[in-house]
């Protein structure tokens, strides 16, 4: 039996479905973040619990230094590894605290060219995100500002598929920004959202992004 569905239907439907994808992309980035924070935790004696505040954005961050590091130093371990890549980024987005001590555990285990390759990988993420955040017309004069966006890095991809294979005037975009303004796991005010995204669309389609 064919069943048809009203155009309410449909775009609740597509709602869903972008809110099930922006969930499951958000939820992925923030529970990598929590266990990598709580195994280097235990590692370097500390409290990075801070870093889980932006769960989402700092996760999928977190996963491209990650990435970096395992490519390129191959004698590493996997908790090397996650102590390198989290130290990176406290020293890199949160400047104004005390890490000496841990710093100075990761020289202790001939970890220090690693720890500032790690770093300077880290100020190179976050200089593009700042640029692409400057391009949207977005204020980044402190780095809480960068961090209230991360959240978009994970979902770029579908962001960019969403405007190539439907384009901006689509139900398929809206839906797409709804699922985002409403979500309970982005701390962006909707309207926020909807401009930023907006910006970002526009200038995906302009340059025919795929």
């Amino acid at each position: 039996m064919k069943v048809v569905l009203t155009e309410e239907q449909y775009r609740m439907v597509l709602k869903e479905g972008f809110g099930e994808q922006v969930k499951n992309k958000l939820s992925k980035s923030s529970e990598f973040l929590k266990k990598v924070v709580s195994d280097v935790a235990r590692q370097l004696k500390f409290d990075f619990r801070f870093l889980l505040t932006y769960g989402a954005g700092i996760g999928a961050i977190l996963q491209s230094v990650f990435d970096y590091l395992e490519g390129n130093f191959q004698g590493l371990d996997q908790n090397q590894i996650a102590g390198l890549a989290i130290m990176a980024i406290a020293v890199v987005f949160y400047e104004n605290k005390d890490y000496r001590e841990q710093i100075d555990k990761l020289e202790s285990e001939d970890l220090g060219g690693e720890f500032r390759k790690a770093v300077r990988y880290t100020q190179g993420l976050r200089e593009k995100f700042a640029h692409l955040l400057n391009v949207l017309g977005l204020s980044v004069h402190r780095t809480s500002n960068i961090l209230s966006y991360s959240f978009l890095v994970p979902l770029l991809s579908i962001l960019i598929s969403v405007v190539t294979e439907h384009g901006i005037n689509s139900d398929q975009f809206e839906m797409f920004v709804e699922s985002l303004a409403t979500s309970a796991m982005i701390a962006v005010p909707g309207v926020a959202i909807r401009d930023v995204l907006s910006k970002a669309a526009e200038i995906i389609q302009q340059k025919g992004l795929k």
